[in-house]
């Protein structure tokens, strides 16, 4: 099968490596001032899973067919990416990994019902053009249809008719949407990548968002990686309250996830643990996906009525020091490390 991988960030070269290495035909699409200094070769650096390399093409444009077309940038490059994407092209499969829980409509505008939903839990960072460092031993991706009669992008699509002939139309759509999952699942295991298909698009966005917006928010807001906040008894207070209310948010939205786990989990981590959101804003990468993560939570705790004190302490003590941090000097792209995850 044909891969483009829009967002050549640490995401995009993990998935696009293992991808070429199991056979298949993949092609980064990069912007141009990282398409010059690009060699043609993928370079993936994994004390954990070894080194390895795999030959991946890049163009600066995609307008040749592909089977399945991967979005990995971050949500504020998404319009420009999305750009870069010739108009006419329809993809068998989009599957977009951003984080947050907004973007899945958007892209449901422009590919209709060949949009997949999904998530990925990684820890990749890319150092260079087409070299990324792999520093989590897990990669797993979750992924659900928008076709299904649940979740938040199932509820929100719009033009959807009444009577017999639209029923039979969505019908049709689940069974497209299932074949797709069905046959992504088995190429992501053919690729040695752990899948977890899921019926709800809004419990593949949600169960992802639960871990990563109190860990991004308190990473940042410390300054450091786990181990930091770890080492700052308020902080990590209002790390596993921050947890507990996303929880809530996310049962509010009919996703039920369970806290207690959720907590192990954070509580479990090693203190290295970092994330990209860190990562980004102490770059001085502008613009950050911090409102992406935190605005749609907090959008919808209000919507719900759901009292979330110590997210909105995280969400602004993240944002001071996103303020704190001086930006990149003019001539350098403010999305250095924006095509990350």
């Amino acid at each position: 099968m044909r891969h483009a991988i829009l967002g050549a960030g640490g995401v995009g070269l993990a998935l696009g490596a293992a991808l070429a290495r199991a056979g298949h035909e993949v092609v980064l699409v990069m912007r141009e001032s990282s398409r010059t200094r690009y060699r043609g070769v993928i370079d993936v650096h994994s004390r954990l899973h070894g080194d390895l390399s795999a030959e991946a093409r890049a163009v600066e444009r995609l307008d040749e067919p592909v089977d399945v077309l991967w979005v990995t940038v971050k949500a504020p490059a998404l319009p420009a990416a999305l750009a870069r994407v010739a108009p006419r092209l329809t993809p068998d499969s989009v599957v977009p990994l951003l984080n947050g829980l907004d973007h899945p409509r958007a892209l449901r505008e422009r590919f209709g019902a060949r949009q997949l939903v999904g998530a990925i839990l990684i820890e990749a960072e890319r150092t260079a053009p087409g070299r990324v460092t792999w520093n989590s031993l897990y990669a797993d991706i979750s992924l659900a249809t928008t076709a299904a009669g649940t979740g938040t992008d199932a509820r929100t699509v719009a033009g959807r008719g009444e009577g017999t002939e639209a029923r039979d139309a969505e019908g049709t759509e689940a069974r497209d949407g299932e074949r797709r999952l069905a046959r992504l699942a088995g190429l992501l295991a053919g690729a040695g990548l752990g899948c977890t298909p899921r019926r709800d698009p809004a419990s593949v966005l949600w169960h992802k968002l639960v871990l990563l917006l109190p860990l991004a928010l308190a990473t940042t807001a410390a300054d450091g990686p786990l181990g930091i906040v770890r080492r700052r008894p308020e902080l990590a207070a209002l790390l596993r309250d921050a947890a507990r209310e996303a929880c809530a948010v996310a049962a509010a939205d009919t996703v039920v996830v369970d806290d207690r786990n959720l907590r192990h989990t954070l509580d479990t981590l090693p203190g290295r643990t970092d994330t990209s959101l860190h990562r980004d804003v102490t770059a001085g990468v502008r613009p950050t996906e911090l409102a992406a993560l935190t605005e749609p939570v907090l959008r919808r705790a209000r919507d719900h009525g759901v009292s979330v004190p110590a997210l909105a302490e995280l969400a602004r003590r993240a944002a001071e020091q996103e303020r704190r941090v001086e930006p990149p000097a003019p001539h350098r792209s403010i999305h250095r490390k924006g095509e990350t995850s």
